[in-house]
């Protein structure tokens, strides 16, 4: 099954995953979908932002990576 790969991700707030991600025109990197989520990869300064809205239960989950892993 596709899904996304959080290992060494840590969860945020939607704030400040906006304010990490900056200008999706220039940070965007992946998108990708299965029949329960879809996830869109950002990669901002050499962090990559992940944003993971779940179908089922229409919430948003937005991760960045944890750089100290």
């Amino acid at each position: 099954m596709n899904h996304p790969n959080f290992t060494n991700s840590v969860e945020i707030t939607d704030k400040a995953f906006y304010l990490l991600r900056g200008n999706d025109e220039n940070t965007w990197h992946d998108y990708k979908s299965n029949e329960l989520c879809e996830w869109t990869t950002y990669i901002n300064n050499g962090v990559k932002l992940t944003a993971l809205c779940n179908f089922v239960s229409s919430v948003t989950q937005y991760y960045v990576q944890d750089i100290n892993a």
